[in-house]
């Protein structure tokens, strides 16, 4: 409340000013005009332009981590959503299933399902893991199970749900 009596008698104080010394009065108002849009607009762009910095400086500060929210038995997943396939680091995927093949034996393995990531990892499509987890020759193992399962339950399933929502 100060401060917009303030603003209020400075303002009137420069109106004063501009008409004692002879300026017209369209000249007045429209300095008088000015002032209060620099009072009142400026703050605002102000305020904008801090909480723009702010959103970039905490998108630059979790771009790292971005897709590792997935973790599965105490390994983090890199899961990428491209809006039509959901993409995993095949890197982690090895650590998770407790393997360690060359990245074209797992590009083989996954023919045309596989691409490489901004970074130039393997990444490969969500669904054909399922796919080729539910077809190994190790399918029944409790663990590969419980793999397939989390990547249908906690991957796939609510992806599906978020881009129908989005679509329709």
């Amino acid at each position: 409340m100060p401060r917009a009596i303030l603003a209020g008698v400075l303002a009137a104080g420069v109106a004063a000013v501009l008409h004692l010394i002879g300026t017209g009065t369209w000249l007045v108002l429209a300095v008088a005009f000015g002032l209060a849009l620099a009072v009142i607009g400026l703050p605002l762009l102000g305020v904008r332009a801090l909480d723009q910095l702010l959103y970039l400086r905490r998108a630059a500060q979790w771009q790292p981590l971005a897709g590792r929210h997935y973790a599965f038995g105490g390994v983090p997943l890199a899961i990428e959503d491209d809006g039509r396939h959901l993409w995993v680091a095949a890197s982690d995927l090895q650590r998770v299933l407790h393997t360690r093949e060359r990245e074209d034996v797992v590009a083989a393995r996954h023919a045309g399902r596989w691409r490489r990531g901004t970074r130039g990892q393997l990444q490969l499509r969500v669904d054909a893991v399922v796919a080729v987890l539910a077809s190994a020759p190790g399918r029944m193992d409790p663990h590969t199970i419980r793999l397939r399962r989390y990547f249908e339950r906690e991957v796939l399933y609510p992806a599906e749900q978020r881009h129908a929502r989005t679509t329709g």
